[in-house]
């Protein structure tokens, strides 16, 4: 007795699929490959992380609290050296010694971003120029910006300490007085 729903009931021409259909299946799931592979989750949560930094970039600095300054940005010495249970002279050793770590670390990152740039200048001049071969001096500019930027870093912040005060970048650039960090 045949059933009208049962496979087998069917008759055989009916169960295979005709070559049309088959080449348009394999079309369709051989063009969904970019689709199954591209990774939703990871993209969407890359988002979210940016908009987080783009709101954290437009919200209001927040500043060191264990740091102490007054409102017109110079360093509270007696401030600081409270909340942390020193004397103040201990915390001008200790800004003292931080001074010349930053003016250290200033110059060799200043030297090293030198030294990277004309390398960087050297090998442009002595390699033979073709399309591939322009990728590795294009890595290799981050690097230098890198390093000029670290020792700019330093050199703001040895300023700071110099005038116990904080300073912006831009009123670093602009001073009348001592630039290079000492």
């Amino acid at each position: 007795m045949l059933r009208a729903n049962d496979p087998s009931s069917e008759p055989a021409a009916a169960k295979t699929k005709s070559l049309m259909k088959r080449t348009w299946g394999g079309v369709k799931w051989f063009g969904s490959i970019p689709g199954r592979a591209f990774p939703n989750a990871e993209v969407a949560e890359g988002g979210r992380s940016i908009l987080r930094l783009v709101s954290a970039i437009r919200g209001e600095q927040r500043c060191d609290s264990r740091f102490r300054t007054y409102e017109d940005r110079s360093f509270d010495m007696e401030g600081t050296a409270f909340l942390h249970g020193m004397p103040v002279w201990r915390l001008q050793t200790l800004l003292a010694r931080r001074r010349r770590q930053t003016a250290l670390a200033a110059y060799i990152f200043f030297g090293l971003g030198w030294a990277s740039f004309l390398y960087w200048l050297f090998k442009i001049a002595t390699t033979p120029w073709s399309t591939w071969r322009i990728v590795p001096f294009l890595e290799l500019t981050p690097f230098c910006l890198f390093l000029f930027l670290m020792a700019f870093r330093n050199a703001l912040q040895n300023y700071q300490i110099r005038t116990r005060r904080l300073v912006t970048a831009g009123e670093y650039l602009s001073t009348s007085g001592q630039f290079w960090p000492s």
